[in-house]
């Protein structure tokens, strides 16, 4: 089961990255600079909330933002030994430049880790676990005004959690995670207009099971990349920083080039977030550092002795503090800006189609972060 002691909200103005994506492409001279401001941190409604939480659910909701669940060590840091705590709290507020949160509702369930899905102006969550077990369980939450409706999808084949999800048009994919308990490579999918068939398997993305990956989808394919794969009895841990697609119309899965950084250095997205824009623009940003990450979960420990892990500064840990663009055109990865406050692992993006929030996550392995930020991308002339 992934463990904090190993692993490990802002707006962007889209049309700012796509013209600042499109300059880099014509001449990497034209780099984007940035304005960035914290508008705010996590509601307080739930005791420990307010510390921030990583591995929660977001959506935009008629121009709101709707935040649910999460984890975090709210008491004694996990570097000491701390108990997690889950939350299920759900919570509404405007997008306004000072965010003003009101307690809508609760899960039915504590829950974080799950796959956090925008459907229209809803919020799906499919699995996930808690302090008692992980989840098939499949949710969507709507808002009418400020009361808040929770409506069962049909639950997954098997308990998934720290999976990645993606929507394109009417259909829901899961990918990856743990199913089961499990490193897995599954592919599962859901027609919400046909909830009666239910959830169907798709092939599986080759390779071996990676938990924490990133995907995103367009209409015409899903898109994956990172993640990690365990260590166990037959299998060495690895954190991966290759991708693949999976395109709907053939059914085939057909590999993309390794992400790598603006020096041209691999570099993976596991542990990050992605979302898709349309047909023509994926973003991506967090994730843990490959070398690092992997050294702890291979049990090695030759960065730093294994008791000194947990107790490091956050830069120590080298967080990926980027936000990507990725061309589905062209299947190219660019640097649209490089900031310490994308430094962060279990961080969510989500987008209302003009601005994209950055919400929580870990800076360092069990310590959490509650800014919500705001950042505008501001192409060079």
């Amino acid at each position: 089961m992934v463990d904090d002691t190993q692993i490990y909200p802002m707006k962007i103005s889209l049309k700012a990255i796509i013209f600042a994506t499109l300059a880099i492409v014509a001449s990497s001279c034209n780099a984007p600079t940035e304005r960035t401001e914290v508008i705010g941190t996590m509601p307080e409604a739930e005791n420990g909330y307010s510390l921030g939480v990583s591995a929660c659910y977001a959506a935009t909701n008629n121009g709101c933002l709707l935040l649910a669940g999460g984890c975090n060590f709210p008491d004694t840091p996990a570097a000491e030994g701390g108990k997690k705590r889950y939350y299920k709290g759900i919570y509404l507020t405007t997008g306004n430049s000072t965010l003003q949160w009101k307690k809508v509702g609760e899960l039915p369930e504590t829950s974080a880790y799950g796959v956090s899905l925008q459907y229209g102006n809803n919020l799906i969550i499919a699995g996930g676990m808690n302090e008692k077990s992980p989840s098939q369980a499949v949710n969507m939450l709507s808002c009418e005004g400020e009361s808040i409706a929770i409506k069962q999808l049909p639950p997954l084949p098997c308990t998934i959690d720290n999976a990645a999800g993606a929507v394109s048009g009417n259909n829901i994919y899961i990918a990856g995670g743990n199913a089961n308990g499990k490193a897995s490579s599954r592919l599962f999918t859901l027609n919400i207009n046909d909830q009666q068939t239910g959830w169907q398997e798709l092939v599986p993305f080759p390779g071996s099971g990676r938990v924490q990956p990133v995907c995103a989808a367009t209409d015409e394919a899903l898109y994956l990349w990172g993640g990690f794969t365990p260590k166990d009895s037959l299998t060495e841990a690895k954190v991966h920083t290759d991708g693949y697609k999976y395109t709907f119309a053939d059914k085939k899965w057909s590999a993309l080039d390794t992400v790598t950084d603006e020096n041209g250095a691999q570099l993976t997205l596991s542990g990050g977030t992605a979302i898709a824009y349309n047909d023509t623009l994926i973003l991506a940003a967090g994730g843990v550092n490959r070398t690092i990450f992997e050294d702890a979960i291979s049990g090695t420990y030759s960065c730093i002795p294994q008791k000194e892990y947990m107790k490091q500064a956050a830069e120590w840990y080298k967080f990926n503090g980027r936000l990507m663009a990725f061309d589905t055109k062209r299947e190219q990865w660019h640097l649209v800006q490089k900031n310490q406050l994308y430094a962060r692992a279990g961080a969510l993006l989500t987008t209302d189609g003009e601005y994209i929030y950055y919400i929580g996550g870990e800076l360092k392995p069990g310590i959490r972060t509650p800014e919500i930020v705001k950042s505008t991308v501001i192409p060079n002339k």
